[in-house]
């Protein structure tokens, strides 16, 4: 650049603002000898350096102009190469932000989550249910089956040299128990009365029998052996140590036996009822409660 025409030029420019040196002064803090050597382009009377460059950088944005124009022009001014490069365009425009990028990638993190969820769920409660259905369906199938020929209630008792079948709670094994000896009768011992129960019976044994079709739960001791609807006429038969907790929706339409012994119906016909079974049942009449 021509010599005088910087100082020239930033100094037409401080005029048509009507801005004098005094005033760049207080506003920059820059003496007014610095500033008028600028204007005059007398470099020697400026510190140097980095110095003039903040001088020159510092009235420019006083003024309003472009401060890396006005120090690129300082430097050509003085034919002074600049120590670093100066970039005299506009910054890149940086693409805006989008949070809602993250929104989405969280939802979809959470939606994944969820459906996991759902399909275990699903996964654990048809493997559960499965196996309710075929321990179900095992204990109406084999139980009838293997369960021990009970003694008619109005027969002569067993003789006492005849082992008690041994069994363990829930259904029997498939080994049937011994069949009992014939043993005379003798006149010291007056025959069984009618509807006497076994004495001291290893297991109690149920036998329910559905008239027309009801929902039926059976718990014996602590399990639950049934929790399905009864169609008319079908049968089942359970075996426990200690109890059963028997319920049906319509109480009218089951028919117990436990031990070989009728009992009453738990409850009114269209009317729920449940009831509990226990050894106690053997001795006194059974009811029902709604």
């Amino acid at each position: 650049m021509t010599k005088g025409i910087f100082g020239e030029n930033l100094k037409r420019e401080r005029e048509l603002r009507g801005v004098s040196l005094e005033e760049i002064s207080t506003a920059t803090r820059i003496a007014t000898r610095f500033l008028r050597a600028i204007e005059n382009e007398q470099w020697e009377q400026l510190p140097g350096g980095v110095f003039n460059r903040g001088f020159v950088r510092a009235v420019a944005r006083f003024l309003g102009l472009d401060e890396e124009n006005t120090v690129a022009e300082y430097a050509m001014a003085v034919d002074e190469g600049p120590t670093v490069p100066v970039w005299t365009g506009r910054p890149p425009a940086l693409p805006p932000e989008r949070p809602w990028v993250r929104l989405v990638l969280a939802a979809v993190a959470i939606v994944a989550l969820l459906a996991g969820s759902w399909f275990a769920t699903r996964k654990i409660l048809a493997w559960r249910a499965a196996r309710r259905a075929a321990r179900s369906a095992g204990m109406s199938t084999e139980a009838p089956a293997s369960l021990p020929q009970l003694r008619p209630v109005d027969a002569a008792p067993a003789p006492s040299n005849v082992p008690a079948p041994s069994l363990t709670p829930g259904f029997a094994t498939a080994e049937a128990a011994p069949a009992p000896v014939a043993a005379s009768p003798s006149p010291a011992d007056p025959p069984p009365a009618a509807g006497a129960i076994p004495a001291n019976p290893a297991l109690l044994v149920l036998k329910i029998s559905a008239d027309k079709k009801t929902k039926v739960t059976i718990d014996a001791d602590t399990d639950q052996l049934l929790s399905e609807t009864l169609k008319a006429g079908e049968h089942r038969v359970f075996s426990a140590k200690d109890r059963f907790d028997v319920s049906a929706r319509d109480a009218g339409a089951l028919s117990l036996e436990l031990n070989g012994k009728t009992l009453a119906p738990i409850g009114p016909a269209g009317k729920s009822g449940k009831i509990t079974l226990t050894r106690e049942a053997l001795k006194g009449t059974p009811g029902g409660a709604n």
